[in-house]
């Protein structure tokens, strides 16, 4: 007997740059040390993200979830109690 995976909803960016940003707080991390630590150029392309302006690269995500301390599917699907305390709709 195959399982079927559970269908998820499409991937929104803009969710994923807010989760970003509500995990990165919650370590009381700073966008530049988040920027740094990925090789991004400035603090700017974090605020970017976070604030739902630009999409960040999957290679980005990557890095960014293991300094994090989460799975990308975590930032790309977050619970729904994340998502409560990231402000975001449910």
């Amino acid at each position: 007997m195959k399982l079927k995976a559970k269908p998820r909803q499409p991937y929104d960016w803009k969710e994923t740059g807010r989760v970003i940003g509500f995990y990165r707080r919650s370590l009381h991390l700073s966008q530049d040390e988040i920027a740094k630590r990925i090789g991004a150029g400035c603090n700017s392309t974090i605020s970017f993200w976070e604030r739902g302006i630009k999409e960040p690269k999957i290679s980005n995500l990557v890095a960014v979830a293991e300094i994090l301390g989460v799975s990308e599917m975590d930032l790309l699907h977050p619970s729904d109690e994340v998502k409560k305390w990231a402000n975001l709709s449910l």
